[in-house]
């Protein structure tokens, strides 16, 4: 049984998280859990002296504990904005910022220049320019190559991507989970005691619930177990029924699993969905065509419930949206051998269509037209 080529690649790029997350935490953290100890090995910056390394937190306090690495762009590139908040709230606030890399590859990133400093003018020609060291020098920089602070909060929160921030309130719990560039307002806030905790913690529960059966999902997956995955999905979409892509994944996995019949009834119930949305009809037809050119299906329900769906949005579309619509409707009539009505089709998309559509179209009328003469030429030579 061969899986489609979208749900392949979403297996592949998924495996590195399974393997990172899936039965390291017994106890999910989550929005007002208690913050575990911080156990760090090496305190490279301490704030310019103004901090002392923490292992518990102390009440009436709020620290941000930031989890970065070298190799992270936009870890690097939160650096100033992590220095100017730590300034900006002095002793107000503990910034504690982690890698799990080794000393030695931390000193050496220190080392280098920060990335788009200004260049040197007359008065500072003779002055070498900030290293990442100077800059980072604002808050408290660590490293913990054991990981075991990692797994504590990172796993534990079931966050797989780094820069990640969390925010420790003054009775020491988890106020808030995020990027770190978006920590002014509900930092400001839980500072001045006017954090909503309970309203953050409502809404990031159920996204960090919906990733925990998606990894759970995936790992079935892994094990080409579709009829579990299946199962776990539709817990995921119990309370997630408007999300398209998780909707569009379950379309993915029962065509990996052959099972057509279920695969075009939930098929036909996103279009029901997305019927006033002629964009995402257009979006979800064209990926019907895709995965039809994906794995050489042949013409199947799917593409005439897309066919009869793309014909419904392209009534209620106009400009560029209906050309688009139209040039979809057509791709997924040549499937069906209908050659004529897919060229007609095509014909009147390029009369509208966005200039950068124009070439792609004439292209494929090219084919089109290519497609019609083999297709005519066995009764020309009788």
């Amino acid at each position: 049984m061969t899986l489609n080529i979208s749900l392949r690649i979403v297996l592949v790029l998924s495996i590195s998280l399974l393997c990172n997350s899936i039965g390291k935490a017994s106890e999910l953290l989550t929005i007002g859990s208690p913050a575990p100890p911080l156990d760090i090995e090496h305190w490279i910056h301490d704030g310019q002296g103004k901090f002392k390394p923490v292992t518990k937190f102390e009440t009436k306090k709020v620290y941000v504990v930031e989890f970065w690495a070298t190799w992270c762009g936009p870890c690097i590139s939160s650096m100033p904005h992590l220095a100017s908040l730590q300034k900006h709230y002095a002793d107000r606030v503990q910034l504690v910022s982690v890698s799990d890399e080794s000393l030695e590859t931390v000193e050496r990133f220190l080392a280098r220049p920060v990335r788009g400093a200004a260049p040197p003018t007359d008065e500072t020609a003779s002055q070498q320019p900030q290293s990442y060291r100077q800059l980072t020098s604002a808050y408290c920089l660590t490293t913990d190559p054991d990981q075991s602070t990692y797994t504590d909060y990172m796993q534990a929160a079931a966050q797989d991507g780094i820069p990640t921030a969390f925010i420790v309130g003054k009775d020491g719990r988890i106020e808030w989970i995020g990027h770190p560039m978006d920590l002014d307002e509900p930092l400001e806030a839980v500072v001045d005691d006017r954090w909503d905790r309970a309203a953050f913690g409502t809404e990031f529960r159920k996204q960090q619930e919906a990733e925990r059966l998606m990894r759970e999902m995936y790992a079935k997956l892994n094990q080409q177990d579709f009829d579990g995955a299946l199962q776990v999905l539709d817990k995921a979409l119990a309370n997630n029924q408007g999300d398209m892509q998780m909707q569009g994944l379950k379309l993915q996995i029962l065509v990996a699993a052959q099972k057509m019949a279920p695969a075009n009834q939930h098929l036909q119930q996103m279009y029901r969905m997305s019927d006033k949305d002629p964009a995402t009809v257009n979006t979800i037809a064209w990926n019907i065509y895709e995965m039809a050119m994906s794995e050489k299906l042949p013409p199947n329900k799917l593409v005439g419930t897309s066919i009869d769906a793309g014909e419904l949005a392209i009534q209620q579309a106009s400009g560029a949206l209906k050309a688009s619509l139209m040039d979809t409707v057509a791709h997924l009539l040549s499937l069906t051998g209908n050659i004529e009505q897919a060229l007609k089709l095509e014909t009147a998309a390029l009369k509208i269509a966005d200039p950068d559509e124009v070439d792609f179209m004439r292209q494929f009328i090219d084919e089109l037209k290519s497609m019609q003469k083999k297709k005519q030429a066995p009764s020309k030579s009788q």
